[in-house]
């Protein structure tokens, strides 16, 4: 009987730990990519080149968190190595649109802001509903 009190014990113990655990969030590209399609008028093909180059200077993000975490990488190292994504996702995307590096900073700025405010105003509805 301890036994199987014990192991209920434990399955309970797992499952509340479990469902406690943050769920990393998805990329939410949308608002960005329609900026970007309507800005630089961009083909379906180029749009989905650009959503692939959203994910990958995502996943390189991460990658930085997950070797802080693991003391992989030191805290001052941070900042340049998230640089240097940056730069390379901005070169990128002035390749794949055909602008100036300055048209292209402008760019990320404004729809950066405005699509940071459109979620805000979203998950405020959310709340009130």
């Amino acid at each position: 009987m301890k036994k199987i009190a014990t192991l209920v014990f434990v399955m309970f113990i797992t499952i509340s730990l479990s469902a406690q655990k943050k769920k990393g969030k998805p990329a939410n590209n949308d608002c960005y990519l329609t900026e970007a399609a309507k800005t630089f008028d961009l083909s379906d093909d180029k749009k989905s080149e650009l959503n692939d180059l959203l994910v990958k200077a995502s996943e390189d993000r991460a990658e930085i968190k997950k070797g802080v975490k693991a003391g992989e990488i030191a805290k001052d190292q941070v900042k340049g190595k998230t640089k240097g994504i940056n730069r390379k996702y901005f070169a990128d995307l002035g390749k794949l649109t055909g602008k100036s590096k300055k048209e292209v900073m402008t760019f990320v700025k404004e729809v950066g802001d405005k699509c940071k405010n459109n979620n805000k105003k979203k998950k405020k509805k959310k709340k009130n509903n």
